[in-house]
């Protein structure tokens, strides 16, 4: 299994401003690499509240963060829950929080999670496996509006249309079971202009949907500002356009907060070279002024 690298480690200690009493809230803490920075740069004397909705993702960062088990609470739960999440560990208000937008080295390389087609498996891509819908229901149930619509809305694909009719024409004759069968199946009806494999934007729109990310994105930054104390610090690092705009838009027009940096934050060319998952990464930072 690939290990993680986390994007942009040492200006998320920077911007996040954190100091050893502080309470910190890692709302997508995956595997716990931001979260053992902070704690790290903070002596081990911080609080965290690491937060995945993803289980298998809480028990990695059990093990990952074990030596600092005295200072992590962890809750399996989504960020869009953040308000209830908080109130129900008995912590009044926290002093900054990260939500890194982007899923792991170890959710891509786990075959039974479905979220990536280097490993085969089953068409899944739920973080939670109690969600209603899966990517088998929407590629292989949904009506072709219904497809291209997600497609569109959820990845920017242009060949929506055309590839939501290649989709529903190829499932009468057998359903689509795994991801490497669909991935593959992409990859002959569409070409990628860029050093991305072709099934990368349609993967990203179904994953999106199933798991409800916009909606639950925006309603983690508002529960967020409700949280914080004032002067505490979210710092959101996106992976997508999508993502990227209702994070800028938020900062601009929330009230309740002010914008800390005007300009995106993006890593530096060495990152980018070492780490390639970073190369799309952007941080965008602002305070609670509530």
């Amino acid at each position: 299994m690939k290990t993680h690298q986390p994007v942009m480690v040492e200006k998320v200690i920077e911007f996040l401003n954190v100091r050893a009493t502080g309470v910190y809230i890692d709302a997508t803490c995956g595997t716990g690499h931001h979260s053992r920075a902070i704690l790290e740069a903070t002596g081990g004397n911080c609080t965290m509240i690491c937060i995945d909705k993803d289980f298998r993702a809480i028990q990695r960062a059990k093990e990952y963060l074990s030596e600092f088990s005295t200072r992590v609470i962890f809750v399996n739960d989504g960020f869009e829950n953040i308000e209830k999440i908080v109130r129900n560990i008995g912590i009044k208000k926290a002093d900054g929080i990260l939500f890194d937008l982007g899923f792991s080295s170890e959710q891509i390389s786990s075959s039974q999670a479905g979220f990536g087609f280097k490993q085969n498996g089953p068409l899944d891509m739920r973080y939670d496996k109690n969600l209603p819908v899966s990517a088998w229901d929407v590629i292989n149930r949904f009506s072709k509006k219904e497809i291209a619509r997600i497609l569109e809305d959820f990845g920017e694909v242009k060949d929506a249309e055309k590839l939501a009719t290649l989709i529903c024409t190829e499932r009468k004759n057998k359903p689509f079971e795994t991801t490497r069968e669909f991935a593959d199946f992409i990859a002959r009806h569409r070409k990628s202009r860029k050093k991305i494999h072709p099934a990368t934007q349609i993967f990203q729109a179904i994953r999106m949907y199933v798991n409800n990310e916009i909606e639950n994105l925006k309603a983690g930054l508002e529960g967020a500002v409700n949280v914080l104390i004032s002067g505490a610090r979210i710092v959101v690092i996106t992976y997508h356009s999508i993502e990227d705009r209702i994070v800028k838009r938020f900062m601009k027009t929330n009230k309740n907060v002010r914008l800390i940096t005007k300009k995106v934050i993006v890593p530096d060319e060495i990152e980018k070279a070492v780490n390639l998952s970073s190369r799309s990464a952007k941080m965008r930072v602002a305070e609670v002024v509530n």
